[in-house]
């Protein structure tokens, strides 16, 4: 391994001390990931404390395993998304008012920030309590990037030089058929009395 960090190389035998290694600054990803790696790896020191807050501890949720979803919980999600279209604060109302008002700039940057926290963060919570594998897999997946399509036309209708406001309302109206869409899928989950894992 090559010399780039300016320094004594881990695993090299000059200085196999993991505590130096972590002093060294690291100029490439790939060395900077060895000396990490290396860092990690090395084992704690298991004291009496350690062991009991372990073994008090619950265990950390296994990948394949789904969490306790409530009515409430879905109920929530479902009425979060809801807000979005329905509400006068709602993405689908601001982004009409900023479209009718030809900010254009405006309309640029509030579709860039609706797809992390509507379509990523609201689409993304309420499609994870989705029951059916084949909702959840495929049709949910499919109209969450159908809401990014939306907003990518409504952005590109509104770049400098290519504004085009009947653009912009036809993406905005579907925009708003695809939300509706989504909230459709709430009628498919399948929650028991009370609580129910997913």
């Amino acid at each position: 391994m090559p010399d780039v960090g300016g320094g004594a190389r881990y695993g090299s035998g000059e200085n196999d001390d993991p505590g130096v290694a972590a002093t060294v600054k690291p100029t490439r990803r790939r060395t900077f990931l060895e000396r990490s790696i290396a860092i990690i790896s090395i084992p704690p020191i298991m004291t009496s404390s350690t062991v009991t807050a372990a073994t008090i501890a619950p265990p950390p949720a296994m990948a394949g395993e789904m969490p306790v979803v409530t009515k409430r919980d879905v109920e929530e999600a479902f009425d979060d998304i809801r807000y979005e279209l329905q509400s006068p604060g709602g993405v689908v109302s601001t982004l009409s008012r900023l479209i009718d008002s030809g900010s254009c700039d405006e309309v640029m940057q509030y579709t860039k920030e609706s797809d992390a926290y509507f379509r990523k963060a609201k689409l993304g919570r309420a499609r994870r309590m989705l029951t059916d594998d084949k909702l959840r897999k495929g049709d949910s997946i499919y109209i969450s990037n159908a809401v990014t399509f939306d907003l990518i036309g409504i952005n590109r209708a509104s770049r400098p030089g290519k504004e085009n406001k009947d653009e912009q309302l036809k993406y905005l109206d579907e925009l708003r058929r695809d939300i509706e869409k989504f909230l459709e899928l709430e009628g498919t989950i399948a929650i028991g009395d009370g609580e129910s894992r997913l």
